[in-house]
């Protein structure tokens, strides 16, 4: 009933769902019902506002999955793992909303990894070869997957009506392109497990739409590394 409360009242809710990471049962009650009011507000009020929805969790989520190392594992994964749900929840509402924000940060990771492969500096490379750039595309795999799925329910019965799904879809290349690139910008024995890692996100988006997306290639590079070749030590 109050509109022009609803942009102050988003900020409150946005900082207390992406609170510093915080494992306890008690707060996660808080977080919970914070993203239930934001998801209130964005279904409630006028159209633009839920685009406003989708900027502020998502780059939250990006912010507080910098946290989610794999030293801080059995604390900070599970909260990342939830703020991820509630971003794919809130991402399922507006179908054509969610392709102009999906479409702009799946971009955003392009050109990133666009600047490792061209400069290859430390700087470049970190910012790419890191839990924030991959958690980040986790979640852009769990929206393309979660769209899929929802596609697969509907039917072709309501197909025509489903050219929003059909768009969000669209961007299951462009992601593709940037996980290809990831795996195979540092081809190293220390960088393997992000390659396994983007190697099990190809296979999620190709199970969940149905496509053929070649992942042999990457695994059977593993076998040419360096430390492979050589003899056990004692």
């Amino acid at each position: 009933p109050f509109p022009r409360l609803a942009e102050s009242m988003l900020k409150i809710l946005t900082s207390l769902w992406s609170a510093p990471i915080d494992s306890s049962e008690d707060y996660q009650v808080v977080r919970l019902h914070a993203f239930l009011r934001i998801r209130q507000l964005a279904m409630t009020q006028p159209f633009p506002f839920i685009e406003e929805c989708l900027k502020k969790l998502y780059l939250a989520y990006a912010q507080r999955a910098k946290f989610a190392t794999a030293a801080s594992v059995t604390s900070a994964l599970p909260t990342v793992t939830f703020m991820g749900n509630c971003v794919v929840e809130l991402y399922s509402l507006d179908y054509h909303s969610s392709y102009q924000h999906a479409f702009i940060y799946i971009r955003q990771l392009a050109l990133h990894l666009r600047t490792a492969m061209q400069k290859k500096t430390p700087e470049s490379l970190g910012a790419v070869c890191c839990w924030q750039f991959l958690h980040c595309l986790k979640l852009w795999v769990a929206v393309l997957t979660e769209t899929c799925q929802t596609n697969d329910v509907e039917g072709l019965d309501n197909f025509a009506g489903n050219n929003e799904d059909q768009l969000l879809r669209s961007l299951i290349f462009p992601l593709t392109q940037v996980i290809l690139g990831t795996a195979r910008l540092i081809p190293s024995t220390r960088y393997l497990p992000l390659r396994l890692h983007c190697v099990r996100l190809l296979q999620q988006l190709a199970a969940a739409a149905e496509i053929f997306l070649p992942t042999t290639s990457i695994l059977m590079d593993v076998f040419d590394l360096h430390e492979l070749t050589q003899p056990p030590k004692k």
